[in-house]
């Protein structure tokens, strides 16, 4: 199975999640590849067989929560056909944030196969958890 994980990260949390997802999928045997949104390879997206898309939850802390920075993540090339699996870190609360990132997904064109938000503090053990979980039922 072939991986991509994309990240948007403002202070390295989301970073930090993408490769600890990626290191996840690899240990299953995946090929995978960790990319920021601004370095992106058409070649491995196009071959990918799923696809992580990962950003942090902005807004406050007990309302308007949602995607941090859409429109990075809107120029992501379209993902028409491509199952994705969102992901977003947070402190707090995230509220509806990831619910609202796999509906921008699914405008972009994507098949949102999981979505969730892994705390900034459990890193971990949430990022693997939901890599393995996301692998599992693929």
């Amino acid at each position: 199975m072939k991986v991509v994980v994309i990240h948007q990260s403002r202070t390295g949390n989301t970073k930090r999640a993408a490769e600890l997802i990626g290191g996840a999928a690899e240990a299953t045997g995946a090929t995978v590849a960790v990319r920021p949104v601004t370095n992106i390879d058409m070649g491995e997206l196009a071959e990918a067989d799923l696809v992580f898309v990962g950003t942090w939850v902005d807004g406050l802390i007990l309302f308007g929560h949602r995607p941090g920075d859409a429109t990075k993540v809107r120029g992501i090339p379209k993902l028409w056909n491509k199952r994705v699996a969102a992901f977003m870190t947070h402190a707090v609360n995230p509220g509806s944030a990831a619910d609202r990132f796999a509906e921008l997904l699914e405008a972009h064109g994507a098949d949102v196969v999981a979505a969730c938000s892994l705390n900034r503090r459990r890193l971990d053990s949430e990022a693997a958890e939901f890599a393995t979980r996301v692998l599992s039922s693929t």
